[in-house]
Order: structure tokens, then sequence, then C-alpha cells
């Protein structure tokens, strides 16, 4: 599978780096509306209570989208030659909510003034991403950290796994213990 041509970017997520900030919903709805109100961003932060952690929920940019095959009005969303976002025709959408509950990641939302919110890429620059702070993220056995990354990101295709591949590598290849050798670690013997 193939990436479609016009999507130069992708728009992603690390949960593992979010710290529930807010920074992104605040500066969001401020960007789309002129108002700093987290329900009418087109992003949503959630606590995951079990694992005392915060999920990033955000539009995947899917391609082929299922909120634009849901939707029985086809002049409501297109897609943005620029950046591949589905975008929604304020002018033709019929409040029917069909798009919203075709989308496997609930990242279609009703806003407070019952308008759709979903994220449209900024035209290709999105405020979200340039807000929310870089952290260091440090590996449960290692002191040093890995490099600083943010939790939202807006990144070529090839980047898109960069964290993820930093910690297949540390699993494969972890640290011996103090006193021991890697083989010794592995039950290799000499």
């Amino acid at each position: 599978m193939t990436i479609p041509a016009n999507r130069v970017k992708i728009f992603r997520a690390e949960p593992e780096l979010c710290t529930g900030c807010g920074m992104c919903e605040l500066l969001c709805s401020l960007n789309k509306t002129g108002r700093i109100n987290i329900y009418e961003a087109r992003l949503r932060i959630t606590p995951v209570e079990k694992t005392d952690s915060f999920s990033p929920t955000i539009c995947r940019h899917c391609q082929p989208a299922p909120c634009q095959k849901a939707c029985p009005v086809p002049e409501a969303m297109t897609q943005d030659p620029k950046t591949g976002a589905i975008i929604i025709n304020e002018k033709e959408f019929i409040h029917c909510l069909a798009c919203a509950e075709a989308c496997p990641f609930a990242a279609i939302q009703v806003g407070p003034h019952k308008e759709l919110l979903k994220c449209d890429l900024c035209g290709g620059d999105p405020t979200c991403v340039k807000y929310c702070p870089p952290r260091v993220m440090y590996s449960k056995d290692k002191p040093y950290p890995w490099p600083q990354r943010s939790c939202l990101q807006y990144v070529a295709p090839h980047e898109a796994m960069a964290t993820k591949r930093q910690a297949v590598v540390e699993n494969r290849h972890p640290e011996p213990v103090e006193g021991r050798s890697l083989a010794e670690e592995k039950g290799v013997r000499s």
C-alpha cells in the first residue's frame, strides 16, 4: 500500500508524550473561532484513568475517508488538494451526523452551537502542532532521554514512526544488567 500522492505530510499523535496540558485544544479553538473554549476545538484530549495518562483524539485524514463515504451530500465534504484533508462545507452540511458515526476514531465532534467540528489541518500548518510543547521521553530502563518530540506531529511519511522505531530498537537491544555482559544476560555461554 502506498501513501496517496497528495499526502505530503501525516498528522499523528504519540499518546505516550501527551501530558494533558490542553494547549492544543485551547489554541485550536482560538484559531478557528477566536474564542478559547475546548468544546470548540477540532481535537480532544481524553484522560485515561486506568493508566493515569491522556489520549489525544485526532482526525487521521484517512484516504479513502469513511466520513466522506458515509455523507449523503457529496458537496458537504470535499478533499483539500493541497493537504489531502477532508473539509466540511458548512453551507451544504445537513446535520445528519452520518460522518461522525462513520469515523472509526471518533474524531468528528459536535460543538456547543451544534456545529460540526473536524480538523482541516489549518490549511497545511496545524496550530495544535505548532504549540504542542516538545517533551523528552524517557525509557523505563534507561536514565537518559530520547530526543525531544511533541505529542502532536505533522511530519513527512518516512518520519511518522520515529519514536516507535526507537522503542523497538531499545527492546531488541537491552542494556546489560550492571556487572553482567549482554551475552550473560541472554544466557549465551562463552
